[in-house]
């Protein structure tokens, strides 16, 4: 029910679109936080196991450390997350000094590859999952965000009616294809 009224006072009508989505997002995750911590203290306060489980699809930070940024080619198998045979420039990008951790460039990244490999307009967890293939980990809480705050004239957005929410799928922009391409392919 609270997600319901969240996803209708994103699409309310009106001025102040951006602070409103910002506002639902923010509300989006105390509830996510309050019911990872609410099913923490059903299991009897102690365990963490529910804590862990609560985001399945989410890598933890300790698998895309140091290891993962020290091999430059395709897929490595000793790598966690790189199962996918990457175009050598978009491997010379992500190896590049400090892109790994801005959000901007994974988004990006992943939405390039996505066009390259001619797949559909994807949704955030998609996003997220083909990110982690790619060994570049985004929470796909953390791609709507950056996608709304600073992509949303390099990333074309569709609406898709589902039940009574709306589901957002993604895809690259020409816009966004000729500024990732000029930003990060050296």
């Amino acid at each position: 029910m609270i997600k319901f009224l969240l996803e209708k006072f994103r699409q309310a009508p009106g001025p102040m679109k951006q602070p409103r989505l910002i506002v639902a997002d923010l509300a989006e995750e105390a509830l996510d936080l309050l019911t990872v911590y609410l099913k923490k203290e059903q299991a009897g306060g102690g365990s963490d196991r529910h804590v862990e489980t609560a985001y399945p699809a989410s890598p933890s930070p300790a698998k895309s450390g140091s290891d993962a940024t020290t091999e430059k080619s395709g897929a490595d198998p000793d790598r966690p997350g790189s199962e996918l045979e990457l175009d050598p420039r978009l491997m010379v990008a992500i190896e590049a000094t400090g892109n790994r951790r801005k959000q901007e460039f994974k988004v990006l990244a992943i939405l390039w590859d996505a066009m390259e490999r001619n797949k559909t307009p994807m949704s955030a967890k998609a996003i997220s999952q083909h990110g982690v293939e790619m060994g570049l980990s985004i929470r796909h809480e953390n791609v709507r965000k950056v996608i709304r705050m600073r992509l949303d004239k390099y990333v074309d957005v569709h609406a898709e009616g589902v039940g009574s929410g709306t589901v957002y799928r993604y895809r690259i922009s020409s816009e966004g294809i000729k500024y990732f391409m000029t930003g990060y392919f050296k």
